[in-house]
């Protein structure tokens, strides 16, 4: 009696545990990806440019404030444009 009500507790808890990770996940991904991909966003970088940092990153998430893009590589935010010199910080091929 007492080992079926663990096991039914730790499956419980296992169940509850999935749950709140699956969830956090899925709030994590709708909310911050479809951001990043929102067409309404008013921005200094061009949507192609956008698009072409994304594309040569292979990202779908940039990190764009006042004066530089980021991409998030290694736990760590990582410049690829800046507004101050409009400059590329990394060269990349031209879109087509």
């Amino acid at each position: 009696m007492r080992k079926s009500n663990w096991m039914i507790r730790f499956a419980l808890y296992t169940v509850l545990f999935l749950c709140i990770a699956w969830g956090s996940l899925v709030g994590y991904s709708r909310f911050v990806i479809q951001d990043a991909r929102n067409p309404n966003r008013v921005s200094w970088v061009p949507k192609a440019q956008v698009l072409q940092l994304m594309e040569y990153h292979g990202t779908d998430v940039l990190k764009i404030t006042q004066d530089e893009v980021y991409i998030y590589r290694g736990s760590k935010w990582i410049p690829v444009f800046s507004a101050l010199r409009l400059t590329r910080i990394f060269p990349f091929p031209a879109v087509r």
